[in-house]
């Protein structure tokens, strides 16, 4: 939240001026409220009071004015009109005093008053919240905010203040469907939506650990803003809110490897780990090499050495061996061989022929079919094959993988 919507704002110069106390009032209508302050509407029996508060006001009797006000609003059984009137004179003497407090006695006056222009009313609400806010009352400010968010044409700006006073009051649900609305204002003001707002709303569900929506803010957020580093925050979201053995995270790294979310020292270890142990020396190599090049892994380190020795002892027999294993999956009763084949040849980057291979396994079955469609959806993804991918992981339903498989359709949507 920015610090101007949080500063006291400046006292208000109001154009409700209010008409001369006269035994014979005319009329003068209030701009854009379609209600017209009539001054003959005033109660007989505070008309001296008000006539005396403002010669005291002419003359720069403030106190005195004020004291005049205040005998007038003693009166009792006042009307809509009086208290209006009330209020005006109330803020006429508040910004020649810079009295705070009165200044904001007679906004909380006339904001709700029919007499109170339209235009005027989110300058009356905006001073009302910002001071609420100077004292540090939140729900005070909340009502203000939510009476600018209700407003026609309301600030998108104002409903994103709206949202984080919300998530300030640990109230997660109105906190999070307050962005999705702002979301959709700055959408119908043809205004582009900031990538904060979606950032936002994604972190307030994700402390309140609310999954549903955290998983629909991501979507939201990458599908809006595709980054790299917003791409590696709501994989590494999704990986923790789920449970993931070697294979799933072989999965995740393959996606966010894919996505541009790998980053750091850590990120690419794993990755390697995982393929090594899955027995994947081809994949190994390639995350090794790419953590190179980025300087992210350094040949200096004692581990990096040993995932490099521990590749090369297999790559050139793991490779030379892949024609004799893949006509040992044609021949197999089941899918099982295959599926590990068509992994082996997604790790050298062999992409339509681990799509092939995939396709076998799943033909062949036997094998856990997520997985397969998950694998499948990938290497027709990274081989372009969009409409392939798609079915593939529209095929993928049981967890984590499902997960991943939206995940890898938002980013296949994406692609030209």
């Amino acid at each position: 939240m920015s610090s101007s919507r949080l500063a006291i704002a400046a006292l208000l110069a109001l154009a409700v001026a209010a008409p001369a106390v006269a035994k014979k009032p005319d009329a003068a209508p209030a701009a854009d409220t379609g209600t017209k302050f009539e001054s003959k509407n005033l109660s007989k029996a505070i008309l001296p009071q008000l006539q005396a508060a403002q010669k005291a006001e002419q003359t720069g009797d403030l106190a005195g004015a004020l004291t005049s006000v205040r005998a007038a609003e003693a009166v009792g059984n006042l009307n809509t009109t009086d208290t209006f009137y009330i209020a005006n004179a109330k803020l006429g003497i508040a910004q020649k005093t810079k009295d705070n407090a009165l200044l904001e006695e007679a906004l909380k006056a006339m904001v709700d008053s029919p007499f109170l222009p339209a235009a005027e009313k989110p300058k009356v609400l905006h001073n009302l919240a910002a001071t609420d806010l100077g004292k540090n009352d939140y729900d005070g400010a909340t009502k203000y905010f939510a009476q600018l968010a209700a407003l026609p044409n309301a600030s998108p700006d104002d409903m994103e203040t709206l949202g984080e006073l919300y998530a300030k009051q640990k109230q997660t649900a109105q906190a999070y469907d307050t962005l999705f609305k702002a979301i959709a204002a700055y959408t119908a003001a043809g205004q582009p939506v900031p990538e904060r707002t979606y950032q936002r709303r994604l972190q307030i569900v994700y402390d309140a650990k609310v999954p549903q929506q955290i998983e629909a803010a991501s979507y939201d957020l990458v599908k809006a803003y595709p980054t790299p580093m917003n791409w590696r925050n709501v994989l590494l979201i999704a990986r923790d809110n789920q449970k993931m053995d070697d294979q799933a995270n072989l999965d995740f790294f393959r996606l966010i490897d894919t996505v541009g979310g790998l980053a750091g020292e850590r990120d690419y270890a794993e990755y390697v780990e995982t393929a090594i142990a899955r027995g994947l020396p081809g994949e190994a190599k390639a995350a090794l090499s790419e953590g190179l090049s980025k300087g992210t892994l350094n040949t200096s380190k004692q581990y990096v050495g040993e995932y490099n020795k521990s590749i090369t002892s297999k790559l050139a027999a793991d490779k030379a061996g892949l024609p004799a294993i893949d006509k040992e999956a044609r021949a197999a009763t089941t899918g099982k061989t295959a599926l590990g084949q068509d992994d082996a040849h997604h790790g050298y980057g062999e992409y339509a022929k681990a799509a092939e291979m995939y396709r076998l396994a799943l033909a062949k079955g036997g094998v856990d079919t997520s997985t397969a469609n998950l694998r499948l959806g990938a290497s027709l993804a990274r081989s372009g094959d969009k409409a392939g991918a798609t079915a593939a992981f529209a095929n993928v339903t049981a967890a984590p993988r499902a997960t991943l498989a939206k995940y890898w359709t938002v980013w296949v949507g994406q692609k030209a």
